[in-house]
């Protein structure tokens, strides 16, 4: 099936990788259409398929960080142990790239909870936060420290176009279905010079993210670049290294016409790594479901309960006598996911005869080469990578 790339409108022919229903969501959650990746040889795009009802996906099913007040994300750990978490580090990264002026007037578009906006105006509190969002659920997280005049859900107010210094949108352009009417709508809202700050999944260095079913854009560097440039958009960094599985890009709002330049050396690279991705996936699946039928029976764990892990329990719970979860984030330890409790690694019980490793391939064997716990004689360990 002939569909359109979602940057640069050019016409792909078939998928570069394709897997049955269901499909798994960022959320951990399963829905019943097959996964379908594209890749654009034009501009270096990777995109998913439609979500069916994608409005309503995003109002009334799509809960981010909704479960508890200090619901956060581990990003990293720290070189004395401790866990790193998302929203700090988000709040201190669009700091430093924005180098917003006093009492400027900032934006979370997309916002969910808005805790990073909330962190960025602990540390700035000159600032004057606006949130938006397609839901009506965070409204609560917002009371009390976002006026209510500055709070906005599905429809964005006319009053606010031209009003913001700065946007933040962090993980949220993956998600659309027409990156670029997004990217022409922040603009319109930013004043002449305002810059807007993006985060989104590096697919490069995060190769899970080419089949999460509700991220329909994997952006490259070359085609960010071409989605800001037809939005009216001047892209002033592209910042791959303050996250790792994601870059952060910062791109200002231009009063002239912004030239579209294509490096078509840089182009055909990105197009040639998201099909070397989608390989990966499917030699991954191959590779997990012949693990599956080998340990059949046997007691089992999983290390990582993201998506990985997830997407592992899916293959293998059918075959293995699948026991726990295991995590590093204390905030997920004690808890259930697919019905199994979350351990800490070190908890991992002795009777366990296989641990399946769903960690990013990149950075998985230096990980389970830290935790003790992994390394008793006799305990099997799979890996999803060659």
């Amino acid at each position: 099936m002939t569909i359109a790339c979602r940057v640069c409108s050019t016409p792909i022919a078939e998928a570069s990788y394709e897997a049955s229903a269901p499909a798994l969501t960022s959320m951990m959650s399963f829905i019943d259409i097959p996964t379908l990746t594209y890749v654009c040889d034009e501009c270096g795009h990777a995109q998913c398929a439609d979500l069916p009802d994608i409005d309503s996906f995003y109002d009334t099913t799509y809960r981010i960080s909704l479960e508890s007040d200090d619901h956060d994300q581990i990003f990293a750990v720290a070189a004395d142990g401790n866990p790193i978490y998302r929203t700090d580090h988000q709040a201190a990264v669009g700091l430093r790239l924005l180098d917003l002026p006093q009492g400027a007037s900032i934006l979370d578009y997309g916002a969910g909870k808005a805790t990073t906006l909330r962190k960025m105006c602990l540390a700035r509190p000159d600032l004057h936060p606006h949130v938006f969002d397609v839901s009506r659920d965070y409204m609560p997280a917002w009371d009390g420290w976002v006026a209510r005049e500055n709070q906005s859900t599905y429809t964005v107010p006319e009053s606010w176009a031209g009003r913001f210094d700065a946007i933040i949108s962090h993980f949220v352009i993956e998600h659309v279905a027409e990156p670029v009417s997004f990217l022409k709508t922040l603009r319109g809202l930013l004043v002449p010079d305002g810059r807007l700050l993006l985060s989104m999944p590096d697919v490069a260095a995060n190769p899970g993210d080419m089949t999460v079913a509700d991220h329909l854009n994997h952006f490259s560097g070359a085609s960010l670049k071409r989605a800001l440039q037809l939005a009216g958009l001047a892209l002033e960094t592209i910042d791959s290294d303050a996250f790792p599985g994601a870059f952060f890009a910062v791109a200002r709002r231009s009063e002239e016409p912004v030239a579209i330049d294509s490096d078509r050396l840089q182009i055909a690279a990105a197009a040639d790594k998201a099909r070397e991705i989608c390989a990966f996936w499917k030699q991954a699946t191959k590779r997990l479901d012949s693990a599956a039928k080998q340990f059949s029976g046997k007691r089992a764990a999983v290390y990582g309960s993201g998506f990985y892990g997830s997407w592992i329990c899916s293959r293998i719970e059918a075959d293995v006598d699948f026991r726990a979860f295991l995590d590093q984030n204390p905030k997920l330890q004690g808890s259930t996911h697919f019905n199994r409790p979350v351990l800490a690694p070190a908890n991992l019980h002795p009777d366990v005869d296989v641990v399946f490793v769903g960690l990013n391939p990149l950075k998985a064997r230096a990980a389970v080469a830290a935790q003790t716990a992994l390394q008793r004689p006799g305990l099997d360990i799979v890996w999803i990578e060659a």
